[in-house]
């Protein structure tokens, strides 16, 4: 079960359960609608109108491509947030490459190495963060992990998914007794 919740106003109503227990997930909105669900499944169907009809296969088809587009929106709120603290600027020459890195689709694997150090992982040191999907690298697929200021964004599982989003910043997500990024 799940409801989504819109007001205009700051009146701090926190919906219960019909049997007056709380809801287990939250996720705030763009748009600054509450959703409140028993199951990350749920959330996700808010968004992904449709998701819970599909199988578990076609679920994770789904929030990989939903992942693919998100990636790119978060990639411009991050360079937007980079260039208003004035630590980024696009039209700068100098940055030009870093700017063409970030704008990469998504869903392709990225290999960052040093000239002095071919064939070795390299990590991505510039100020704006890199956002890129687990699933484009390892154990997803033979390409190394990147390390340094990269932000995932994981849609292995449901709950992966939610947590990562809210971990970039495109949404707000809370489940109750949960810890994010803690499995088991």
């Amino acid at each position: 079960m799940k409801v989504r919740y819109s007001t205009d106003s700051c009146e701090g109503i926190n919906p219960t359960r019909p049997d007056g227990t709380g809801w287990t997930h939250t996720m705030v909105l763009h748009d600054g609608s509450v959703v409140y669900a028993d199951t990350a499944a749920e959330v996700v169907d808010e968004f992904m109108p449709g998701y819970l009809d599909a199988d578990e296969d076609a679920r994770a088809a789904a929030r990989i491509r939903h992942a693919r587009k998100l990636a790119a929106v978060a990639q411009r709120l991050m360079i937007e947030r980079a260039r208003a603290a004035g630590v980024f600027d696009p039209d700068d020459p100098a940055q030009a490459q870093i700017d063409e890195l970030l704008a990469m689709d998504k869903g392709l694997s990225l290999g960052l190495e040093l000239p002095d150090a071919p064939g070795r992982p390299a990590d991505w040191l510039p100020a704006v963060g890199l956002v890129l999907l687990t699933t484009s690298y390892e154990p997803h697929t033979d390409q190394p992990r990147i390390g340094g200021n990269v932000v995932w964004i994981d849609p292995t599982t449901d709950d992966a998914y939610l947590d990562s989003l809210g971990a970039c910043g495109v949404f707000s997500y809370w489940a109750a007794g949960h810890v994010p990024g803690v499995t088991g």
